[in-house]
């Protein structure tokens, strides 16, 4: 971890090696790294996963629009789900909790990734096995090391190189169609991009199918949701 922030170079495979540096430093079975665009929690984006279940924990929190990361992001603490399976878990994250047990994912640990009092995004931590995370000092330091990579990498000239690497507009990219298909929805039935959003995950949900899915449906006119 420690290597990556003080010599980031850039690959492209930057923020899989910086998911994977995470997971290999903490107690846990695999990561997954969000941006937070506009300062919104429901425009937060994927960036990077070490694993399958990363990526899948992530991509469930961005097409239902809840879980641990987006109430981390929005409270600016740690939230801590040692058991999803816990009434709590499912209260609180019904259509979350639901889809991610059936994914194989017992635990999850959400921090959120702050400057001062700004947040930029959200660190999470997963397990297949339910259980508490008794590193959560540890955890806290791999954040702030991961917030500071992330940083240094937005510096211009950090890698050594002319072009700057815009890491929002890399993570945008990982759902740019569903951006675009909120964007045509709104234009088209006079609605704002959050209700669009809204309605792009509502029907995948209903469907059991990724919002990714959906939105190329939409823009391909293959789907049309009505007013």
């Amino acid at each position: 971890m420690a290597k990556i922030v003080a010599d980031p170079s850039w690959t492209g495979e930057f923020p899989k090696r910086l998911c994977g540096a995470c997971s290999a430093a903490l107690p846990v079975d695999g990561v997954g790294l969000s941006l937070i665009v506009h300062d919104r929690p429901d425009s937060r984006v994927l960036l990077g996963a070490s694993d399958q279940r990363g990526a899948r924990i992530e991509e469930l929190q961005f097409g239902l629009g809840e879980g641990p990361c987006v109430s981390a992001f929005t409270a600016g603490r740690p939230v801590l789900v040692p058991d999803l399976r816990a009434h709590d878990a499912a209260v609180r994250w019904p259509m979350f909790t639901r889809e991610a047990v059936r994914s194989g994912i017992g635990a999850v640990f959400a921090f959120p990734l702050q400057i001062g009092a700004i947040g930029i995004g959200v660190l999470d931590c997963h397990r297949s096995r339910a259980g508490p995370l008794a590193e959560v000092a540890e955890a806290l330091a791999v954040t702030d090391a991961v917030t500071m990579a992330l940083l240094n990498a937005q510096t211009p000239g950090w890698d050594g190189a002319d072009t700057d690497v815009d890491l929002f507009d890399l993570s945008w990219r990982n759902h740019a169609v569903v951006h675009q298909a909120t964007g045509a929805l709104s234009a088209d039935l006079g609605i704002s991009i959050a209700e669009a959003l809204v309605r792009l995950r509502a029907h995948a949900f209903r469907y059991s199918r990724l919002v990714d899915a959906v939105a190329d449906d939409v823009l391909a006119g293959r789907l049309q949701l009505a007013r």
